[in-house]
């Protein structure tokens, strides 16, 4: 086949992923119904999401795996994204308590955050990517602690945005449900 024959094919399976993403995530606002109607806001579960990542992995020939488990791995967080930001939208207050008794100054331009993680592979990558994917960039990031008993790891991260956004009220949200000992350091 020539390049452009193989870019042909590329292209007529490209429409047939978007329409399978698309019934993904109705279902995925299906489950968001029911977490909201049973008050349990919580959508990260990483245990389940590992079980599926080993289940799915296990036709897949081992030159592929890394590619298509890293495929798998987006579309769940992207499941998780579009899903926490229907219940903050749903749910009015789900904010405040994230902010304490910070002053966001109208024009906020920096956001600085403490959160823990369990240290594993793609832990940190996630917390990154989903910074990326609301539309925000980092400016900083600095190893806390290295807790080796607890397996966990403490970041602080300074992300350029203004909390003032509903974007970025969204990404502390989803950070807040998906990290330990989440904080709201600083606003400016």
């Amino acid at each position: 086949m020539s390049l452009a024959e193989i870019r042909k094919e590329i292209d007529a399976i490209d429409p047939k992923i978007r329409a399978l993403l698309m019934k993904r995530l109705d279902c995925s606002r299906r489950i968001a119904e029911a977490k909201n109607a049973s008050g349990d806001l919580r959508i990260y579960r990483p245990d389940r999401e590992n079980e599926i990542l080993a289940r799915l992995s296990e036709e897949v020939p081992e030159e592929k795996r890394a590619g298509y488990l890293a495929v798998v791995r987006k579309i769940m967080q992207t499941s998780r994204m579009y899903q926490y930001g229907l219940l903050y939208d749903w749910n009015d207050g789900l904010f405040a308590p994230l902010i304490r008794d910070l002053a966001i100054p109208e024009n906020a331009a920096r956001v600085r955050v403490r959160l823990s993680r369990p240290n594993r592979p793609n832990s940190m990558s996630e917390i990154l990517s989903m910074i990326g994917d609301y539309g925000y960039s980092m400016e900083r990031m600095e190893l806390i602690e290295d807790n080796r008993d607890e397996g966990t790891v403490t970041f602080e991260l300074t992300m350029l945005g203004n909390l003032n956004e509903i974007n970025m009220k969204k990404l502390m949200f989803q950070l807040s449900m998906e990290s330990m000992d989440f904080r709201i350091e600083a606003v400016g």
